[in-house]
């Protein structure tokens, strides 16, 4: 073969090689880039972002934060000028009457009715309103005020509510994964003494008994993985409500089930702290509430007090008996002034009022008192419950070494024909159950932690 043409097959050869090579790893690369993007890491604090970014009650509460404030504008409006345009155009079919003296009319009636005005009237005009003094307009403005703080309140309670459920529901996929693993290495060890215990019973050197209790053992393991299986997948669903996203967007957990080294010195409620120092939304939201409740007691108060305003009009009119309105002669008055409001008697209306809101703010007193003694028991039960997982915590730390050192040696006096299949069978039962009792001790060490921050007010985004 020619050596020219050899050379430019080999070159060709290659050519294509690395075409082909370059294609793959751009598959390769895309491949990866679509798995990346569908199945994005998440870490706790990340998810706990996007809800606040993406969680749609959350959002709606905004909105309502916003209504609020544009209700503070409106409350302002008492006070701003309030400029008006009327016109008015009227066809009479029969002529306006009044009524004269028979003197005035030029007749002996002592009351003479006389046809006055032209059958087409109109008019035009421009009025306007300056309040000077309310104090009722005060108080609407600062009510309105103090329910824009009430709804800011509630905002930020329900940012605490919030991270609390995206924490506890986080919290709850990862400690249901942790457990499929746990019962998934279970089902394997039961399969593969089921199988042993099937060979021996070939054998004729086993019990059926044996058998039977093994099957049993990783039937009802294949159940409770499934059951797993299906509680992750519902505790998934329930995050991604809370985070916003859709159904179909996937994602894995990046942080661990597991605990900081000092954990035992973690923040714990100082009892000496006053409950009122706290800052928790729910009692600043009470608190608010008895002084809107106050606000509008004093509001119905002020409508029996007077109000004074600066008015005045410009108007312009016209009658005549055609409608031809170019030959009209147009008429203007105008006027300014200021006018007294003074309330007197309402029917008892705001007697009824007054009683109705005194008793309001009463209810919502007691509230307040009630809602101190709620709290007080809610940190006595999270203190409670973060001592009592601190004790589960230690316990199932040397419940699960146990149970390790049971197993083992179980096993392998079963291997050495000195022990009984049940034996193993019980130890390897006791060694998955202090696992994941080890997992639900470490979860509730974690949420009790949670709960602490959040019934001190110091859950925040």
């Amino acid at each position: 073969m020619n050596p020219i043409l050899l050379t430019m097959n080999t070159d060709i050869i290659k050519t294509v090689i690395l075409l082909i090579a370059k294609i793959i790893l751009f598959l390769l690369f895309f491949a990866f880039g679509i798995k990346a993007h569908a199945q994005q890491t998440l870490t706790l604090d990340e998810a706990i972002s996007m809800a606040y970014q993406g969680n749609k009650t959350l959002k709606i509460q905004n909105l309502e934060e916003l209504r609020s404030k544009q209700a503070i504008k409106e409350a302002k409006t008492a006070w701003l000028p309030n400029v008006a345009l009327n016109g008015n155009i009227s066809r009479y079919v029969d002529r306006q009457v009044i009524f004269l003296p028979g003197t005035f009319a030029g007749t002996d009636k002592d009351v003479q009715e006389v046809n006055v005005g032209g059958l087409y009237q109109y008019s035009g005009a421009v009025t306007f309103n300056q309040t000077l003094f309310s104090l009722k307009a005060n108080k609407q403005l600062r009510s309105s005020q103090i329910e824009e703080q009430i709804k800011r309140q509630q905002t930020g309670d329900l940012e605490s509510r919030l991270i609390r459920e995206v924490t506890k529901t986080y919290f709850q996929v990862l400690l249901a994964q942790k457990q499929l693993v746990l019962l998934e290495k279970s089902l394997y060890r039961n399969e593969k003494a089921l199988k042993d215990a099937k060979s021996l019973y070939f054998q004729g050197k086993g019990l059926k008994t044996d058998t039977l209790r093994s099957y049993i053992a990783v039937e009802n393991l294949k159940a409770s993985v499934s059951y797993q299986l299906s509680s992750i997948r519902l505790s998934k669903i329930q995050l991604k409500q809370l985070l916003g996203f859709d159904e179909n967007y996937d994602f894995e957990l990046e942080d661990s089930l597991t605990l900081e080294d000092h954990y035992d010195a973690l923040t714990v409620f100082d009892e000496s702290i006053s409950i009122e120092n706290l800052k928790r939304h729910d009692l600043s939201i009470q608190k608010l509430i008895i002084e809107l409740e106050e606000n509008r007691l004093a509001t119905v108060k002020a409508t029996q007090s007077p109000q004074i305003s600066f008015i005045g009009q410009y108007q312009l009119q016209s009658q005549s008996d055609d409608a031809k309105i170019k030959s009209y002669t147009w008429h203007n008055t105008s006027f300014i002034g200021v006018n007294l409001s003074i309330p007197i008697f309402s029917g008892g209306k705001t007697t009824a009022k007054l009683k109705q809101h005194q008793l309001k703010l009463q209810e919502e007193k007691i509230k307040m008192e009630d809602l101190y003694n709620t709290v007080k028991l809610e940190l006595a039960t999270i203190i409670s419950d973060w001592n009592h997982a601190k004790l589960q915590y230690e316990t199932q730390k040397r419940t699960v070494e146990a149970a390790e050192v049971n197993y083992a040696m179980n096993n392998q006096r079963y291997s050495n024909g000195i022990g009984s299949k049940l034996e193993v069978t019980d130890a390897e039962l006791a060694l998955t159950s202090s696992q994941i009792n080890y997992l639900y001790a470490i979860y509730n060490l974690k949420m009790s932690k949670t709960e602490l921050k959040r019934a001190l007010g110091e859950l925040t985004f």
